[in-house]
């Protein structure tokens, strides 16, 4: 039963992602859709975990949303090949995406981590 719910909920992230990337790609600079999609994940598994961890939300509904949809959702390996796309207009430009991102999405988890009751 896990792995079809993993399956189903990573359907449904995964097709979301498409859709705002798509959707954000389309309106602003490339590699937007991607920082949005990694940026909500962070923030929505720091709080899916902290709920988890006090016994709020049923470990399998943690797995199937937290593996699956936000798994789905996130994508690490696009941001490193947009990165590394990007980086070719000039080394400091990898600084520019790589570091603001990776603090706004440890941030982001701690946020979603106190939200939650955690921390």
């Amino acid at each position: 039963m896990v792995i079809l719910g993993v399956a189903l909920a990573g359907g449904v992230g995964a097709v979301i992602r498409w859709i705002l990337t798509s959707w954000l790609d389309n309106r602003s600079r490339r590699g937007a859709g991607t920082g949005v999609a990694n940026l909500a994940g962070a923030f929505a598994l720091g709080l899916l975990v902290t709920l988890t961890d006090a016994g709020r939300i049923d470990p399998f509904w943690a797995t199937v949303l937290g593996t699956g949809f936000l798994g789905a959702l996130t994508t690490f390996s696009t941001w490193m090949i947009e990165t590394l796309e990007e980086s070719r207009r000039g080394a400091g430009s990898i600084w520019i995406r790589v570091l603001p991102l990776t603090l706004a999405g440890i941030a982001l988890a701690w946020i979603g981590m106190l939200t939650g009751g955690g921390v």
